[in-house]
């Protein structure tokens, strides 16, 4: 009975330390700072969905927009001024081998906004396969899902201000091929805690922007790759990522005025004429040791990027030029993890009672 009672203690013991451990982790990932007040997110999604959702607007599909609409599943008319408008709903389908919300051959102005997505490891909460003129906001990622957006052959979509967090692989995936990938802009989310890559840009997609997002504590912060060229990198903290902030190994993309603090590696460049600087301004990087005699916040000797192309910041920043006004929260791991723990201590010591009682 004391080997069983000692065993007993000891677990209890490892989950308060995790009780004690896992708040940290939540209110480390929680706030995105940014200079934007219009809206806010939302403390919970109203209406759960078990059931995954595959929206193909291709002329003669059964689930095309106006079978979504009948279905309830969006408002709107798909208009530049009257969007289809997908909001308020926690996709919890982690029991699928697929996505949560697919839409697909759409060329319809579409919104996804408020919502929860819970989905299987392997997946993402929403994906977009040949569509374009989609705006993701204020969206968040349910623990370990395999990402929160995965963005394939589609283009002109932009991807504002989500909680794109602790996904099992990525934060945001831009995927496709032969070009038809592009003009995609990520910005001012919040991209942390993923088990892989923050954003990772590959296969042959073009032009596309990842600006003023947060970027930090995942294992590899931006990546791009495999012939991804003429992206732009710019006006993102990307700091505290395990293995580096961002690495290069296409051509012709641009990085700048970044922040770069406390990564495992800061960035890397296996690419061709990938430029570190634009229009005079470089990126602020916090082991630069080289000084800035006139005084014009511009370092006077070059930055050097670790990797094949042996590429310089030709203007490195002394300081980090973004400034932060307002903290936006995600959804709160918090409550999720507290929940579960004081669940399972409150299971462990019924049945250590009733073992004890048997005795």
């Amino acid at each position: 009975m004391v080997k069983m009672r000692k065993k007993y203690l000891l677990l209890l013991g490892s989950i308060a330390i995790l009780a004690i451990i896992v708040p940290v982790f939540s209110l480390s990932i929680s706030p995105l700072v940014v200079n934007e007040t219009s809206r806010k997110f939302k403390s919970s999604a109203s209406t759960e969905l078990n059931d995954i959702v595959i929206i193909d607007d291709l002329p003669g599909s059964m689930t095309n927009w106006t079978w979504a609409k009948d279905q309830g599943y969006c408002t709107g008319n798909g208009t530049i001024v009257d969007p289809y408008i997908i909001s308020d709903f926690f996709y919890n389908t982690s029991t699928y081998s697929y996505n949560c919300l697919t839409i697909i051959n759409s060329r319809k102005y579409f919104i996804i906004e408020d919502c929860l997505f819970k989905g299987d490891f392997n997946f993402a909460g929403v994906r977009l396969d040949n569509t374009t003129n989609g705006l993701i906001r204020l969206n968040r990622l349910y623990p370990l899902t395999g990402a929160l957006l995965w963005i394939y052959n589609s283009s002109l979509n932009e991807v504002y201000r989500n909680n794109a967090s602790a996904g099992f692989f990525y934060g945001i995936l831009i995927d496709g091929n032969l070009g038809l990938c592009s003009s995609n802009i990520i910005s001012t989310n919040l991209v942390s805690f993923n088990w892989d890559t923050g954003i990772q840009v590959r296969g042959y997609t073009l032009f596309n922007q990842i600006i003023a997002n947060t970027v930090n504590n995942n294992t590899k912060g931006i990546e791009i790759y495999s012939s991804s060229d003429n992206n732009t990198i710019h006006s993102n903290i990307i700091r505290d990522n395990t293995n580096f902030g961002v690495g290069i190994s296409s051509d012709y993309n641009t990085i700048y005025r970044n922040c770069f603090i406390n990564n495992g590696l800061h960035a890397y460049d296996d690419g061709v004429n990938n430029a570190w600087d634009y229009l005079g301004q470089g990126n602020y990087w916090d082991n630069y040791t080289g000084v800035d005699a006139n005084n014009n916040g511009i370092g006077d000797i070059p930055y050097n990027i670790t990797g094949i192309a042996g590429s310089q910041d030709n203007f490195p920043l002394m300081s980090c030029p973004i400034i932060t006004e307002e903290a936006i929260p995600g959804y709160d791991l918090l409550i999720i993890y507290l929940t579960g723990i004081t669940m399972t201590m409150g299971v462990i010591y019924i049945k250590l009672k009733k073992k004890i009682n048997v005795k």
